[in-house]
């Protein structure tokens, strides 16, 4: 669990980075697959708007603050996050 603003952003640049290169390896539509890769946008867009959410508390938050976002994040919970799900 990240325990800094910048491990926090970190974190989800990460992931986002990650998630940016699967969706930029996946495969052409194949029938009936179509609902993974659009779980894959869901999930980049979801860690946009988490990322956009950081960003705007600022770098300067207060522990506890920080802490009550990482808490509420799906993508900072748990071992991997949703992203790695």
């Amino acid at each position: 669990m990240p325990q800094t603003w910048q491990a926090a952003h970190d974190e989800l640049t990460a992931r986002r980075a990650r998630l940016n290169k699967e969706i930029a390896g996946y495969p052409g539509p194949i029938t009936g697959c179509d609902a993974q890769f659009n779980h894959l946008l869901e999930r980049r867009a979801g860690l946009n708007a988490e990322l956009a959410r950081l960003s705007e508390m600022g770098s300067g938050t207060d522990t506890k603050t920080l802490k009550r976002f990482v808490e509420a994040c799906p993508y900072l919970n748990g071992p991997g996050g949703e992203d790695d799900k």
